[in-house]
């Protein structure tokens, strides 16, 4: 999957990421997290982990909520991150 497929939302406004972090596939995150850039003018690892849905949840709301304690832990901590040098 392309950086810019990356960001293609479906109905309930979820990317691919939310749909690797529902069904614990911890490979899947991190292959997408750690194929975009994470520093820089527009963070797009920080950009992707951020987005939220439909409902207001992220990535790693998703993936805690389904029993992921680990996808979570990585999502946030990269987040934070990210966060930290922006």
């Amino acid at each position: 999957m392309s950086g810019s497929g990356l960001f293609e939302r479906d109905a309930a406004g979820r990317t691919a990421l939310f749909h690797a972090a529902e069904r614990g596939d911890l490979e899947a995150v991190r292959r997408m997290i750690f194929s975009l850039a994470g520093t820089g003018v527009c963070c797009q690892r920080l950009s992707l982990i951020g987005k939220k849905d439909s409902a207001g949840l992220t990535a790693s709301d998703v993936a805690e909520q389904n029993g992921h304690k680990g996808i979570a832990s990585l999502l946030r901590g990269e987040q934070m991150r990210m966060e930290f040098f922006e």
